[in-house]
């Protein structure tokens, strides 16, 4: 209960007050950029078209953007790419928020929007959605330092289906998180392929991820 109050208090601060150095610099090109690039192309197959409208989802830093913007962009010479993230004004040692970084790494990417929000405010529809490990236990939730109160991993699975136009791909953190994944899709009835291990040379985890193919029946 302690610690549920303290990411209360926490989160709301850094909500409110948006603080941050400016003006971020990195490095635009990573491991986490080629490691994404190198699942969406193993595991997606868009179809080519005039246009194409994608949402990734808890996006944090967006350290990854150039990745995705490079596999999606290969499908539409006009790419509508919109991360969000909830916590968006979390602060790094170096007192750089999270909103600062992702400014930085979609610079030059047109049409990519990064929008500090929560997903649940998100309308309209997408062509495709990455989702890379959601929250589907609370430890991982409140060791980022987010309130309980947004654990709600049914309440935004089904909000997410409800966006999907195409196709969406999750990656969650282990077996155990990978299962639980299982239910809610069948607990929403939502149809999907498991991929089992997902995995690539540009980047290593110490834990197994595992994936699901999620798409729309029209698809």
């Amino acid at each position: 209960m302690f610690d549920d109050l303290r990411n209360r208090f926490d989160f709301f601060i850094r909500s409110k007050t948006k603080f941050s150095r400016k003006n971020y610099r990195g490095e635009a090109e990573n491991p986490e950029s080629e490691y994404v690039y190198d699942i969406l192309s193993k595991f997606m197959k868009p179809k080519e078209r005039d246009s194409l409208r994608v949402l990734d989802i808890g996006s944090k830093n967006w350290a990854y953007v150039r990745g995705e913007y490079r596999f999606f962009r290969q499908f539409s010479p006009n790419l509508e790419l919109d991360g969000v993230e909830i916590d968006a004004y979390r602060l790094y040692s170096n007192f750089y928020s999270r909103y600062e970084a992702a400014k930085f790494y979609i610079k030059g990417l047109e049409g990519a929007n990064y929008y500090p929000d929560d997903l649940l405010n998100i309308g309209g529809k997408y062509d495709y959605i990455v989702w890379l490990l959601p929250f589907v236990t609370p430890y991982p939730l409140k060791r980022w330092g987010l309130p309980e109160r947004y654990f709600m991993p049914e309440k935004l699975l089904k909000h997410a289906y409800g966006l999907l136009e195409r196709e969406m791909f999750i990656v969650n953190q282990g077996e155990e998180e990978a299962e639980i994944q299982r239910a809610l899709l069948e607990k929403l009835k939502i149809p999907y392929e498991f991929l089992g291990t997902i995995s690539s040379k540009a980047l290593e985890f110490k834990n197994l991820r595992y994936g699901y193919i999620i798409k729309k029946d029209n698809y």
